[in-house]
């Protein structure tokens, strides 16, 4: 079929490719304003169509364009999310005398057509309701949002909270230099040029450094404060250095060239191809949209949004945290560490401050019977078991089942008191949000990234002694009342949520349209957190010789943490006396650092391995092995272990 469009004085014919709804879910808009147009005008060359109907597609004949991989994500959803909109009318509910400021700050970001549009057409701010009605609002963080943003102040506080540029100039920005012009000029009035800000972080930067102000008592503004920085932790982090850009990790190359239009038929394949897939770890919010997709006016089809949600999962799973656990007997306690690595290039969890992430951990004995849990939740609402009345404290160690290690950014009022109002929000009580690797207290933009609450003075939280930017927590559990002559087994999970309970509860006490229709929704949802990484230890019963404990095999090696960096702490535990020899081997079997010892008499002994060679030279990333020898027995044992930088 055939639509005419008028779009500044210009007239064209576009030709729609004909995508069947099973596949797609809800048409795209083809609604156009002077500056904008919507994504189903797009979808009209850069999808999979007529005439060159390979283009868009790999070598294995999979769908990979920009507009179908786009259209079931959080970035294309973010006018719709229904706990935003509810989110909006909370906070305005709380500070009506503010409706016009939250609601133009709110758009600029999830509306940001209609808003941008709005502003050029001479009105001060922009509303939740007319970006209700605006189908260019609807179609949310879209291809003529991001494509039209100029190189002008990104990376600066100019740039930051949505101050981004885009003018009615028709100039469509792309990763690709000497575009082919005019086809785009022909058919939908606009001119593309390469623009290599597209492929920066800078450019995320623009919405995903957002800061907000915040009020007294009297409903004032008195200052501003960051609710959101994954830019700022970025910088301070080792991943500036090695070219890792926001869209490394969330707009993956595509290991192939990719013909990026249906037309003209003459088009040459172009690489590399970063794929729309815009995956974070919001697998709570993607699956309210797939299951209310009618209700909220979704633009994808329930398989798409399985499709991000594998990506999520994915995400979340294989690319986000290491997690390592040990167990060793000391003067009758039961004692593990458990340590946890981000490998994000931020902080874990990261951005919305509703976000969390804990640590579960359960030991049982042979015989399966639960012995200590910490980090249970109610499978019903998704709550943390036993949790502090106000907010949980950050632990260096953990003694008992109601003491949980929960990573998370908890708000605060002017008065110091725990909140959930992003306009009464003054600052932090508690961020122990684990930092990228790299990031150090001198490091840039602290002041707005900084570690609050006891983990500020954690030394195993990023840190190994003095030595910052380990990006690892090393929470300790000490565990009395087991009996050292039985094994057990210890498991531990990292668990991730995206909308706390306590803060769904705060907001359903307002009374607006958009928090009723969340609180149907939330009744409904699946309230289940991600479990993100698990680990499991076996741990052998010991005897007592004489005070000392003793490991049941004759010789055992336990490095903590694992993965390390820059170091890691060895314990060798033996049942007999005799000369040890310890050694560490990389993934070839080449010796790299040897240490030796002579055990008096049966028992445990302590080495530190600082990641250098036997000449002092710092090693590479990679696998490892500890082995540790007792020459006089004639006893082996060893331990793979993990260095990450």
């Amino acid at each position: 079929m055939t639509r005419s469009y008028i779009i500044t004085g210009v007239f064209f014919l576009v030709l729609l490719t004909s995508i069947s709804t099973s596949a797609s879910g809800q048409s795209l808009p083809t609604a156009t304003s002077t500056i904008f147009s919507g994504s189903g005008n797009c979808e009209s060359c850069h999808a999979p169509g007529s005439p060159n109907t390979s283009a868009l597609l790999d070598n294995k004949g999979n769908d990979v364009s920009p507009v179908t991989l786009w259209r079931s994500t959080m970035m294309a959803n973010s006018a719709k999310d229904p706990f935003w909109q509810a989110k909006v009318s909370a906070e305005v509910a709380a500070n009506p005398h503010l409706k016009e400021i939250i609601e133009d700050k709110c758009t600029t970001c999830h509306m940001p057509m209609g808003r941008t549009q709005a502003i050029a057409d001479g009105a001060s701010g922009y509303t939740l309701a007319q970006g209700q009605k605006d189908p260019l609002s609807l179609d949310g963080v879209s291809c003529t949002a991001c494509h039209q943003i100029k190189d002008v102040n990104l990376g600066t506080k100019e740039g930051f909270s949505g101050k981004y540029t885009i003018e009615n100039d028709r100039l469509i920005y792309g990763p690709f230099q000497s575009p082919l012009t005019g086809p785009m000029q022909n058919n939908v009035n606009y001119t593309p040029v390469y623009g290599e800000h597209l492929s920066k972080s800078e450019l995320c930067a623009t919405c995903h450094t957002l800061f907000t102000p915040y009020v007294d008592n009297n409903g004032e503004i008195v200052g501003e404060a960051p609710e959101q920085v994954p830019y700022l932790e970025w910088k301070n982090s080792i991943y500036p250095a090695q070219n890792t850009e926001c869209q490394t990790c969330h707009m993956p190359d595509l290991d192939e060239a990719v013909v990026i239009s249906n037309r003209p038929r003459s088009l040459s394949a172009r690489s590399p191809f970063a794929k729309h897939y815009f995956v974070g770890g919001n697998v709570f919010m993607l699956k309210i949209l797939r299951d209310n997709g009618t209700e909220l006016g979704v633009t994808a089809s329930k398989a798409a949004f399985d499709s991000t949600i594998a990506r999520t999962l994915d995400m979340l799973q294989n690319k986000t945290a290491d997690l390592t656990l040990s167990g060793t007997w000391q003067n009758g306690e039961l004692v593990i560490p458990v340590a946890v690595t981000n490998k994000t290039g931020h902080k874990l969890p990261t951005a919305y401050p509703s976000r969390r992430a804990w640590l579960h951990l359960k030991v049982e004995d042979n015989d399966g019977n639960l012995v200590f849990e910490s980090g249970a939740w109610d499978t019903e609402s998704g709550e943390i078991l036993d949790l502090d009345e106000g907010y949980e404290p950050h632990y260096d160690t953990i003694t008992a089942p109601h003491q949980v290690q929960i990573y998370e950014a908890v708000m605060k009022d002017i008065d110091g008191k725990v909140n959930y109002t992003l306009l009464r929000a003054a600052g932090f009580l508690k961020d122990n949000r684990i930092p990228p690797a790299g990031f150090t207290t001198d490091g840039p933009d602290y002041e707005s990234t900084a570690i609050e609450g006891a983990a500020a003075k954690d030394d195993n939280f990023n840190r190994d002694g003095a030595t910052q930017g380990t990006g690892v927590d090393t929470v300790t559990y000490r565990i009395s009342g087991l009996n050292p002559k039985i094994a057990y087994t210890a498991t531990v999970s990292l668990l991730y949520q995206t909308l706390p309970p306590r803060f769904v509860e705060d907001l359903l006490t307002y009374d607006t349209p958009e928090v009723e229709r969340m609180r149907g929704i939330y009744a409904t949802a699946d309230k289940a957190p991600v479990t993100i990484q698990s680990a499991r230890a076996d741990i052998a019963a010991t005897s007592v010789q004489n005070g000392i404990e003793l490991p049941d095999s004759p010789l055992l090696v336990r490095a903590w943490p694992n993965p390390f960096n820059p170091a890691t702490s060895i314990r060798v535990s033996s049942r007999t006396a005799g000369k040890l020899v310890v050694a560490i081997y990389d993934a070839r079997g080449v010796l790299v650092r040897d240490f030796q010892r002579t055990l008096g008499s049966a028992g445990s002994v302590d080495l530190r391995w600082d990641a250098t060679d036997t000449s002092g030279r710092t090693v590479a990333s990679g696998v490892y092995f500890v082995q540790a020898h007792l020459l006089d027995q004639g006893v082996v044992a060893r331990q793979k272990i993990l260095l990450m930088r």
